[in-house]
């Protein structure tokens, strides 16, 4: 039943799409469509659908394979990476902020392999995504050093919980899964900075920001709830 109806929201996400794409450039419904992906993946989790294999990962391969899947399948964790980089190219003054918060994720996969805990974490990440969603929809422009210590923050605590299911796997799987984490953050955040660049001066694309802004802050109300136990 759970899986019919996310068949159902994906077909009336892709008809919408479809309506507002006729009227839109191509740039723009290429966010719509980001946006419709992100909105079954919030589905799935209402529903308590699992993307990801929870098994333990005991090879290099299956860890690198993993630490590539973790951040795409756990919505929160891409929303974040994908605002992020949104506001590194609203700000145009590089991917400092991207890889402060890339940096701090390894750290805060070291606390959660180590005897210590971050208080909080699932709190803390969804409200750091409503966050980031929030500057995102405001286009707010950052000062890089500031933007840099409030996303190694984050990255903080996105690592340490991102890295929960992996925290017993043995040492080769877990660099690999680290690897691979790093890969998909910084590449996923690249993007979503060049694609802001790109249409920061279209004032005709420009609400595709506001978009996307506005399905991070989603991501991060759909992590609070969960969080709470709403959708258990």
């Amino acid at each position: 039943m759970a899986i019919t109806r996310i068949k159902r929201t994906t077909v009336r996400l892709g008809r919408l799409a479809a309506k507002i794409g006729e009227a839109m450039s191509a740039s723009v419904r290429r966010m719509g469509m980001l946006a419709a992906v992100l909105m079954v993946a919030l589905q799935s989790v209402a529903f308590g659908q699992s993307a990801v294999d929870e098994e333990l990962p005991r090879t290099f391969a299956e860890g690198l394979a993993s630490g590539v899947g973790d951040p795409i399948f756990e919505y929160y964790h891409l929303a974040a990476i994908v605002g992020i980089g949104i506001l590194a190219g609203i700000a145009a003054r590089g991917l400092v902020p991207l890889l402060a918060f890339s940096a701090a994720s390894i750290i805060g996969v070291a606390i959660q392999i180590s005897p210590a805990t971050l208080p909080f974490d699932e709190t803390v990440v969804a409200l750091t995504t409503i966050g980031i969603g929030a500057l995102v929809v405001r286009r707010q422009t950052i000062h890089p050093q500031i933007a840099s210590i409030l996303f190694a923050i984050a990255g903080l605590f996105h690592g340490y919980s991102l890295s929960e299911s992996i925290a017993k796997a043995p040492t080769a799987p877990l660099l690999a899964y680290i690897g691979g984490m790093l890969l998909v953050q910084i590449g996923v955040g690249a993007i979503a900075c060049a694609f802001a660049i790109k249409i920061s001066g279209r004032p005709t694309q420009i609400r595709g920001l506001t978009l996307i802004g506005a399905v991070v802050t989603v991501a991060g109300a759909v992590a609070a709830a969960n969080s709470i136990g709403l959708f258990s």
